[in-house]
């Protein structure tokens, strides 16, 4: 077995369960339900983002982000916004844990979801500002540059993610997802996906030290990974490319 087909019958064991997938619609379509009757004076618009968005889901590790966009004639500040769908969560019997960006819905066993309120910047909803809570200041963004941007790259980076879990990173997805992206802007990554990650392993081993990642969406927002994450990743890819067998490597 070639190291390729290996890596392809990885990506068959890590498919969601279509029950399990059942149960992340039905609880969007809660969630929607209760913004949808707070604000449908203001004619939202909801998204999947995240990894359902992107088609990178792997059932080792899964969450799911709802993103709620207003539109750009919404005559209120976006902290007002962000602030009114935080309590409107609340008010509906959530427990909300407050991130960056995203109103984090705690479930059992760790699982939870983010719905992550912005204002559309105009009428095609292509870009959006979001409020920064931890900065009381706002970012520009774009789901759907970050849904285009990973779409040729979607089985590898289920396997970087799956490799994270493996060694035990503290890496976070959206920068997995633009590492890869920067690995292997010369390379088609459906030709071979072992080589794929030999040479995201490569990358990383010379470059990933010093490297800076940008969001797609707006070059000014720098993706921030500490010292000791990159030392750790570094690490590890190392370790993998001295590996005897994919085995060792994913699985």
């Amino acid at each position: 077995m070639t190291g390729h087909e290996y890596l392809l019958r990885v990506l068959e064991k890590q498919k969601m369960p279509a029950r399990d997938l059942a149960t992340l619609r039905k609880l969007r379509q809660e969630i929607e339900g209760v913004l949808e009757s707070e604000y449908s004076r203001n004619n939202p618009r909801f998204y999947y983002g995240g990894s359902y968005g992107k088609k990178t889901m792997i059932r080792e590790s899964y969450d799911l982000d709802i993103v709620i966009y207003f539109p750009i004639q919404t005559n209120c500040t976006l902290q007002t916004i962000y602030d009114s769908v935080h309590q409107t969560l609340l008010n509906s019997g959530y427990k909300v844990n407050p991130k960056t960006v995203s109103l984090q819905l705690l479930y059992e066993n760790g699982f939870h979801i983010d719905v992550v309120p912005g204002r559309a910047q105009d009428a095609t909803y292509q870009y959006a500002t979001l409020y920064k809570n931890r900065k009381s200041s706002t970012m520009q963004t774009s789901l759907k540059v970050h849904i285009d941007s990973v779409r040729p790259y979607r089985d590898i980076i289920k396997l970087m993610k799956l490799w994270r879990i493996r060694r035990s990173l503290e890496w976070k997805t959206f920068a997995i997802e633009q590492t890869v992206i920067r690995a292997l802007k010369k390379y088609k990554p459906t030709d071979d996906y072992a080589r794929c990650l030999v040479s995201i392993f490569e990358f990383i081993q010379d470059k990933f030290s010093q490297i800076c990642l940008v969001d797609p969406a707006n070059s000014s927002n720098i993706i921030e990974m500490s010292e000791a994450t990159r030392n750790a990743v570094k690490q590890a890819a190392i370790n993998s490319l001295k590996a005897q067998d994919w085995n060792n490597v994913i699985w």
